[in-house]
């Protein structure tokens, strides 16, 4: 929701969480997960002003930026030029790498996930999902089909190699002007992101180092990806 924070005398970007949907210990491990995304300060994230129950309604308060998200400026434009791809994408992992300092997964990285400001600087936002690293996993399945990564459907712990698998997906998809993978059941796209190797189609306009940034990016085994954002 656009919202007004009468306190600070500013609108504000508000997440309200559905308080059915989580039962009480999820709920506190999630507040205390925003917490520590609040204190995330870089150029390419949208901060976290706030994290707090309210009425009994969980909430987080963002930083309102005008602008589109990537999703939709990825339909407008169809593919983006290698350049702007890659220059735009520098700013996501940018913004990863500073996650991934501070031992936090975002866990759900997507176009729809990325502002584009007025300024044309690219924001990564909504880390509700991110997790430490030093949590281990529960086996949930978390993540959106399509960027979730093998390890990710899987249920595994949070790590760095998930971010790079959703990353690799989003470049590929900029470059080609349609997602890697296309598939309308979620659950199916959760099987074959396990057992299908995805790359940039032929067609695409790109050259052999590109094809391989992305490849590695998106390899099925996390060892094979790169190290780190």
């Amino acid at each position: 929701w656009r919202a007004y924070d009468e306190r600070l005398d500013r609108e504000v970007a508000l997440k309200l969480l559905d308080p059915s949907q989580i039962d009480a210990s999820a709920l506190h491990e999630w507040l205390h997960e925003a917490r520590a995304v609040s204190r995330l300060t870089h150029p390419n994230i949208v901060p976290v002003f706030d994290a707090d129950e309210g009425d009994g309604r969980p909430f987080l308060v963002f930083e309102l930026v005008d602008g589109r998200t990537l999703s939709a400026a990825r339909r407008e434009q169809g593919a983006f030029g290698a350049r702007q791809a890659v220059t735009l994408m520098l700013e996501v992992l940018d913004a990863l790498a500073a996650a991934h300092a501070q031992g936090i997964v975002h866990r759900d990285l997507k176009p729809s996930n990325v502002l584009l400001g007025i300024d044309g600087r690219a924001r990564v936002m909504d880390f509700g999902i991110a997790a430490r690293t030093e949590h281990g996993g529960d086996g949930r399945i978390v993540g959106t089909p399509g960027y979730m990564s093998p390890e990710a459907a899987r249920g595994e712990a949070p790590a760095p190699s998930m971010d790079v698998f959703a990353a690799g997906m989003m470049l590929g998809e900029l470059l080609a002007g349609r997602p890697l993978l296309v598939e309308s059941d979620p659950w199916r796209a959760v099987e074959r992101v396990q057992h299908e190797d995805f790359a940039l189609p032929a067609s695409v306009q790109a050259d052999d180092t590109l094809r391989a940034i992305v490849a590695r990016a998106v390899a099925r085994d996390a060892a094979q990806r790169y190290d780190g954002a």
